[in-house]
């Protein structure tokens, strides 16, 4: 299921005709401005619209993103109290518009050290969950740029683990993070060797979307600078191993790769280039 992140332009129900010329199977969008604390409230009608637009589309899986700012993890009460309500505010937002995936970060823990910064953010996200209903909150993979909390495979399983509802928590991988962190993916052995890593730390089954991503950054540098498919440090490799993984088949796989304007389309073409064609010979299925 590939996609893209997509623009709201004009009302959020545009992303669909975004995602459409774009020829996407999911689609990640902002509900609000990523760089304002808080928005304006939907209206019956937005909502309406939206649900109306979703129904009649293509587009199978539609995942929200958390605005920048967020910090669940923060050691300043302002800061973390900000975070909160602005969370639960685009949680409610999501469950809304009837959707079923929140992708965020961990946050950073602004020197107070890993250790507080997980069990602030666990204390956090367990008063997000008791108040909200439905919607699954993906936690994402970072680069650990910073004092990011989220770099290691650990820090998801921490989280997930101390939860009040551990079935409402799923990851959303992204491949430029995690390179980025240490994890390596340029060989098939390489790949296999970290998804089995996941697997044993986490579970492959809280893996309920990706973001693939190329990497400008080194591995193991602890920057987060995304680059387009297969031009990056990362290569073609661990791509055309992903978007034929059985074990993945379904998940949203979103790009969120520069220049989106001009290049989201080249790149989900070379993604799906990736992907071996279908013999003649061979039947449809049904």
């Amino acid at each position: 299921m590939l996609g893209a992140h997509v623009s709201v332009a004009g009302g959020l129900h545009k992303a669909f005709s975004h995602g459409h010329k774009l020829g996407c199977d999911a689609i990640q969008i902002f509900v609000t401005n990523p760089n304002r604390w808080s928005g304006s409230a939907l209206s019956s009608k937005q909502v309406e619209s939206f649900r109306k637009t979703h129904k009649q589309s293509n587009i199978q899986q539609v995942i929200v993103h958390d605005i920048h700012l967020t910090n669940l993890a923060s050691p300043k009460a302002e800061t973390l109290d900000k975070s909160t309500q602005a969370f639960a505010w685009q949680l409610d937002l999501v469950e809304q518009l009837g959707l079923e995936y929140f992708v965020t970060h961990l946050g950073s823990h602004l020197g107070a050290g890993e250790p507080e910064g997980l069990r602030v953010l666990s204390q956090s996200l367990n008063q997000i969950l008791d108040q909200s209903q439905s919607a699954t909150i993906l936690l994402e993979t970072t680069a650990g740029q910073g004092r990011n909390l989220g770099y290691r495979f650990e820090h998801l399983q921490q989280i997930i683990s101390q939860s009040n509802q551990p079935d409402r928590l799923g990851v959303c991988f992204d491949t430029c993070h995690v390179f980025a962190a240490g994890y390596d993916l340029r060989t098939e052995e390489n790949y296999y060797r970290t998804f089995n890593q996941f697997d044993q730390i986490v579970g492959l089954s809280q893996i309920k979307a990706f973001h693939l991503n190329d990497a400008k950054s080194g591995f193991g540098s602890r920057v987060d600078r995304h680059d387009h498919i297969g031009q990056g440090n990362i290569g073609p490799t661990p791509f055309e191993l992903l978007v034929n993984d059985p074990r993945f088949q379904g998940r949203p796989m979103i790009i969120e790769t520069p220049e989106m304007n001009k290049m989201h389309d080249w790149n989900l073409k070379t993604l799906r280039q990736l992907r071996p064609a279908i013999p003649l010979d061979e039947p449809l299925a049904d």
